[in-house]
């Protein structure tokens, strides 16, 4: 039972990474920064936010920045309920992508569930994003603009393990799965797999950074898929206004 989490990881890695096996890929190597905050009101609420800023070719092509506010309601000390909204702005940087960038408007449900074997800490994560992604028309004077919104649904659902090597350091690991589907919750359709190995150095009692590599496997056409290998630093500082316990 001590091994499980990683078998279910490996298992996962093994089956997502299948998807793209002999199909024709695009490689981009990424380089992401993530400054993330929460505040703990009391034993039920909580909010934060998300800046996240994603370069490709490493650091030489902006890809996207996300903002990300949301809002937490612990029903129990392991289960808790989140809505929060995203703000995307894709910027271009394939060869074929037009010369603009795309702005999307992302409203989430999220439930999270925790639980830990030993030292090591264990999270599901279920996320849906409803997405209103802008879309481009030309004008006859040959520049860009939004035209209108198209709405669609993603489900999302991330495996965590997180365990300490000591009272400073700790390793971090994900994988996220991605399904897309139709306005109608219709359809679903890989989308792409995240594979996360971080190291992370607790800073005091309510902050840490962490240093990890990302593997992203992204379909982007029935026969076309994206690999990034991605390095990713985070720092995260969160803010306890309640001594008030969950049990």
């Amino acid at each position: 039972m001590k091994n499980l989490p990683i078998c279910l990881l490996c298992i996962c890695t093994i089956f997502c990474a299948r998807i793209g096996f002999a199909q024709e890929n695009e490689k981009y190597t990424d380089a992401w920064f993530m400054l993330l905050n929460n505040v703990k009101f009391n034993e039920r609420w909580s909010a934060g936010n998300e800046l996240h800023w994603r370069c490709t070719d490493f650091l030489s092509t902006k890809e996207q920045l996300l903002i990300r506010p949301y809002l937490n309601f612990a029903l129990q000390k392991t289960w808790v309920l989140t809505a929060g909204y995203t703000f995307i702005q894709s910027y271009p940087y394939t060869a074929d992508a037009l010369p603009r960038g795309k702005p999307e408007h992302n409203i989430w449900e999220q439930m999270l569930l925790t639980h830990s074997i030993g030292n090591t800490n264990l999270s599901h994560r279920f996320r849906l994003e409803n997405r209103f992604q802008g879309l481009l028309s030309e004008r006859a004077t040959g520049d860009f603009y939004v035209d209108h919104y198209t709405f669609s649904n993603r489900f999302r659902y991330r495996f965590t393990f997180r365990f300490p090597l000591n009272e400073a350091y700790f390793v971090h690991a994900f994988n996220e799965l991605w399904i897309k589907m139709d306005k109608g919750l219709r359809y679903p359709n890989y989308d792409r797999n995240w594979l996360y190995l971080g190291l992370g150095r607790q800073i005091a009692k309510s902050g840490n950074i962490q240093l990890a590599y990302m593997h992203q496997n992204v379909r982007r056409s029935a026969v076309q898929y994206e690999v990034h290998p991605t390095v990713q630093f985070t720092f995260q500082y969160d803010f306890d206004f309640s001594d008030a316990r969950l049990d």
